[in-house]
Order: structure tokens, then sequence, then C-alpha cells
């Protein structure tokens, strides 16, 4: 069966020329110096199958929102391909992904920012099902009430305002918003990141009830491994805009093979083992995306970094037992000591 979603070498890039100060350099009817463009993502392939469970994780910055956003096409893609349920979608415009809408919905990180303050709940509920079924009012309001109930709010939260309601409260509007339109894929950008630790538990079982129950598929972006761990069926690791390693979750906690997972797994603190038990030590900062590193985009801050490093960039290869990942160390004619040999 074919994959519900495909992503094909997809990169996002934002012109951040423009400003006071970029208007200074324009000389003679042309700007003086380079235009300053963001390398968001660049080049991610992925893929989720239909009932799975998909997460990305990464440090800050790292480009896992931009990539939902871009995914969702919020963000129009600057290249690559998108594919979803074998229609490919990455140049429809607006219009065009109006009916596309219903098959793929978002959660957002901040569920107050995310709700439309002056509309009731029930009214922000029904709203995407009114979009693709419009005069249908009855059925919308039924189905909007149906839809608080599963997600845990009676019938007497249908009339109140967004602000009258806690931020886990509002997270479940938005996953009852989001569940409106039937999707096959929820795309879930830090869905429990704004909420308190007590309340994150019930909203990721939540979600993951409501993905048995209905079939749905998740790209589920957090920073959390904990979290990661406990819901995804397959995980994606990125850093400064790449996918350095995807795998099993089993896989990607147990054998990890990239520098970086290596290292972002070392740096979770676990009960009972002294912080400083890093297996791995990530050096230095973050490169700018304003200017990435030539060849492999870990090369400044890996601690097993070579010639070959600085001068190819690596590209995700398969292994053998299903984990792919972008690194030199697990070419086959890579010419340096092996990752066990550096540990």
């Amino acid at each position: 069966m074919a994959p519900l979603l495909q992503v094909h070498d997809l990169q996002q890039r934002f012109d951040a020329s423009g400003g006071f100060f970029d208007r200074l350099r324009w000389r003679d009817g042309r700007l003086s110096a380079p235009r300053r463009i963001v390398h968001a993502v660049n080049g991610v392939s992925l893929s989720i199958g239909r009932g799975e469970v998909l997460g990305i994780v990464g440090e800050s910055g790292c480009g896992k929102s931009t990539l939902a956003k871009t995914v969702i096409k919020l963000h129009q893609p600057t290249g690559g391909r998108i594919v979803l349920d074998g229609e490919d979608i990455t140049g429809h415009d607006f219009a065009r992904m109006r009916p596309i809408r219903s098959k793929m919905q978002m959660i957002f990180q901040d569920p107050y920012a995310s709700l439309n303050p002056r509309q009731r709940v029930c009214d922000i509920v029904m709203e995407p099902f009114l979009e693709n079924a419009p005069g249908k009012v009855r059925d919308a309001k039924d189905r909007a009430l149906a839809l608080l109930a599963k997600v845990g709010l009676g019938p007497e939260h249908a009339d109140r305002y967004p602000h009258q309601f806690s931020g886990g409260q509002r997270q479940r509007i938005g996953i009852a918003r989001a569940l409106s339109v039937e999707p096959e894929l929820i795309i879930a950008d830090e869905p429990v990141s704004a909420l308190d630790v007590s309340i994150q538990a019930q909203i990721l079982n939540l979600m993951m009830d409501l993905k048995d129950e209905m079939n749905f598929s998740y790209l589920f972006i957090t920073h959390d491994l904990s979290v990661v761990r406990h819901i995804s069926d397959r995980i994606g690791v990125m850093y400064l805009g790449f996918m350095v390693e995807t795998g099993s979750t089993e896989a990607i906690f147990d054998t990890p093979k990239h520098p970086y997972t290596r290292a972002l797994l070392a740096a979770a603190p676990v009960l009972g083992a002294p912080l400083a038990a890093a297996a791995e030590e990530i050096r230095g900062e973050v490169p700018s995306a304003f200017h990435l590193p030539s060849g492999c985009c870990f090369r400044t801050r890996c601690p097993l970094a070579f010639d070959r490093c600085a001068a190819e960039r690596p590209v995700l290869r398969q292994q053998g037992d299903g984990q792919a990942v972008a690194c030199h160390l697990h070419d086959a004619t890579a010419i340096a000591p092996t990752l066990e040999a550096n540990a």
C-alpha cells in the first residue's frame, strides 16, 4: 500500500532582506550586498503510512515547525515535492488546496493563539465542517457537540469563549476542531509543550486514543524525547534543517547511529544517572541558518569529524537494519574510525 504522505527533497528558504539597514545597501538601483536567505528546511524526505505516527525531533531552531507548516502548505515550498494520498499538491494554490484541507489538519503549539477569541467554542469546532458542507448547520452543531464530548468537554462548554478555559481545555478544543472534517493526517506541532506537565500526559493519551479509534496518521513535532518515545512508530531526527537519521522508535533509542542523535539522547536526563555521563559531547554553537557549513551540517560541532566531512555533504543512506543515517562514518567508502572506536 502506498504511503499516505510522501515528501521528496523538501526545501524552504526565507528572504530576510528588506529591512532598514538592507535598504541602505541599495546603490544605483541594485542591492550592493547579497540577499540574506534563511535556509530553514534543506532537502528533507519522509513518508507516513496510514495509521502511523512519525515523530520529528531536534533542538529548537532546527526547522521542525517550518517543516510542518510547509507540508500542510501554510508556507509554499521553495523546492521539492509533497504528495498526499497519491496527489502531488506541491504547486497547489489556495483554491486548489481548499478541498484537500479536509484530508489533513493541524494542531498548533499555542492553543490560545490558534483559537478565535471572538467565537464561541461550538462555532470554532463547526467552522471547518461548514467550509466543506455549507448549509448543514444542524449537522455541524450535532457533530461539534459530539466531538467536544469525545475530547472530554460537555455541552455546557459549547457556548463559552476560549478565554474561559484552561490551557489543557483549549488544546482539547483545538483537537476537536481538527477532527471535525475526519482528516486522514493530523500534523501536531509541539501540541503539549505549552501545557503544564500534569496536563501533558492527559492530552497525549487522548490524542493516541483518538488515533486508534479513528485510524488517522500523525506527523508529530516535538523536542521532548520522552514524548516522542511514548507515541511514535518511527522517528526522524533533524539538525539545522537537515534530516540526519530516521528509523523505528526502538532502533533510534537503542542503537542511534548519527553522532548528533547519540548526543541528543545522551543529553536527556535519566533518573539516577549523573548528568555528566554523556556518551557524546556536543561542542560549540549551532551554525547560522544564513550561512550553512560546507559538507556535513553537524561537522563544526562533531567530535568525530574528519576531512571528508568538510568537503562532501552526506546523504541519508539506508542501513541494513532499516535505519537511515546521513553520516560519512556509516558510508562503506568512508576512510575514518568507526563510531564505536571513537566513543
